[in-house]
């Protein structure tokens, strides 16, 4: 702060304790122009310098790497940004003002082309994110609306997150009596302590970009994409102690978590904060005075983080979702039943007639006995058409399916043979049996799904063949007639 606005040169009290400050905030183009200057007057003036610390950051420039500038019309608003704008507004404010008024036309199309809708709203919380994300040690910061997107993703993840949570611990017996630990509640508990340290360290050295990965990769990675999801079985299936101990973890976990955010994502988490911290016993008037969460090394567990490790790799080593296999017997269904209409368009494509009746009823005859080439077609209109059968596509068409149904049954028997092997339900947690269950079930639904499609392939495939063996070519067909 220039020390002329604080009292100089009486001796206030003002002056004493904001001279010298902590730390300047500034961009490397203005270091001669703007800071040098006060370092050099400050200490000629007061005999202090004026601040402790020059934190020097990149510069924002559009997606293209041009420097913004409103005169050039390629400037984003922050306002924009949190809370959306329209294409006919944003466009009046881009051509406003432009150092070239020629180049209204240019400045138009480009924004017609990087925002066809406008720019929707990402909040207040998402940019702040976003742009501690992206402070980098580099001198640029090629600025993409799009990364907004993601943090804004984040914003709702913690969102039902805690939703869930609450859902799940209010009302609930919290107390740490009689309450147990499990390996993944220990886990959890353990990434939070580096997951504080990682937030301190990168605070203390002014990297905000690694304060945002940290806080990233700690709520959605491992809070939000495994612990919620281990604590549900827990929760379900656990004794009174393992679902006290769990819920109790969820929640106190989940209250450190927003003020550890805090500092980054301000207003979700003072809202979010203001249900959670009740239920988690804190008290206070808001997250912003709460004491800053600190890693607890007691808290640290080498082996929970080596059990935690080791689901994780389990989980990747799964086969994909039943849902792949559904895609893939859904995608070989649509061939078929493509082909089917295919077929009925091309039947019913046959010109009527007497001549053309005596033909169809050759080729019904024919085709009992097989016919190459043509599909007889019922009814009294007697139409027929020639229709061409690739065999070898076919079978190619379907032989994928096929060995995908065979992939199922390989996973079934493995997963059947898990759970009637005693000793491994006897030794195994009660979350790896609740997921084998799981697996049966999804390969089971999927199965029966691909041998039914299957099924219909394989009865017009067979329609098909039996209608195209032995059938005579067009020459023949054609003295036949005549």
């Amino acid at each position: 702060m220039p020390f002329s606005t604080l009292g100089w040169p009486e001796k206030t009290k003002d002056l004493d304790l904001y001279l010298p400050s902590t730390v300047l905030v500034t961009g490397y183009d203005i270091i001669f122009f703007w800071v040098a200057r006060m370092i050099m007057m400050t200490t000629h003036f007061t005999g202090q310098v004026p601040f402790r610390h020059v934190y020097i950051h990149g510069l924002v420039r559009d997606a293209q790497g041009r420097k913004m500038s409103k005169s050039e019309g390629n400037v984003l608003d922050p306002v924009d940004l949190i809370d959306g704008i329209a294409l006919p507004p944003l466009l009046e404010k881009r051509t406003t003002g432009l150092r070239k008024p020629e180049t209204a036309p240019t400045v138009r199309k480009n924004t017609e082309k990087e925002f066809p809708e406008g720019i929707p709203a990402f909040g207040a919380d998402a940019l702040r994110f976003t742009f501690a994300s992206l402070a980098t040690l580099g001198r640029s910061i090629n600025f993409d609306a799009k990364r907004c997107e993601g943090y804004r993703n984040f914003c709702n993840k913690l969102w039902n997150a805690t939703r869930f949570v609450l859902m799940n611990c209010e009302g609930k017996d919290l107390s740490e009596q009689d309450a147990t630990l499990t390996p993944a509640d220990r886990w959890i508990v353990s990434l939070l302590q580096k997951a504080e340290a990682d937030v301190a360290r990168g605070f203390a050295d002014y990297r905000l970009d690694n304060v945002a990965n940290a806080l990233y990769q700690f709520v959605w990675d491992e809070y939000c994409d495994w612990y919620l999801e281990i604590a549900k079985v827990q929760v379900q299936t656990g004794d009174a102690a393992q679902q006290r101990g769990t819920r109790r973890t969820l929640i106190r976990v989940l209250e450190a978590i927003l003020r550890l955010a805090h500092p980054v994502i301000p207003f979700i988490t003072e809202a979010l904060w203001q249900k959670v911290a009740p239920v988690a016993g804190k008290s206070g008037d808001s997250i912003s005075v709460a004491p800053y969460p600190e890693a607890n090394p007691a808290n640290v567990s080498p082996e929970a983080e080596a059990w935690g490790r080791e689901t994780e790799d389990r989980g990747r080593r799964l086969p994909q979702p039943a849902r792949r296999d559904e895609r893939l017997a859904g995608r070989a269904f649509a061939r078929l039943r493509a082909g089917r209409r295919r077929l009925h368009a091309r039947s019913r494509a046959g010109a009527a007639g007497a001549g053309q009746a005596q033909r169809s009823q050759g080729v019904r005859r024919r085709s009992r006995l097989g016919c190459r080439g043509a599909i007889g077609a019922g009814g009294g209109g007697g139409r027929h058409a020639p229709v061409p059968v690739h065999g070898n596509r076919r079978r190619r068409r379907e032989g994928a399916p096929g060995k995908e149904a065979a992939r199922l049954q390989g996973e079934l028997a493995k997963a059947n043979a898990k759970l009637a092997n005693e000793a491994f339900v006897s030794k195994a947690k009660p979350a790896v049996i609740e997921q084998e269950r799981k697996r049966i079930t999804d390969f089971t639904a999927a199965l029966e799904k691909l041998q039914a499609q299957l099924a219909r392939g394989v009865t017009l495939s067979a329609r098909g063949r039996a209608a195209s063996r032995g059938c005579p070519s067009s020459a023949n067909r054609a003295r036949a007639a005549g």
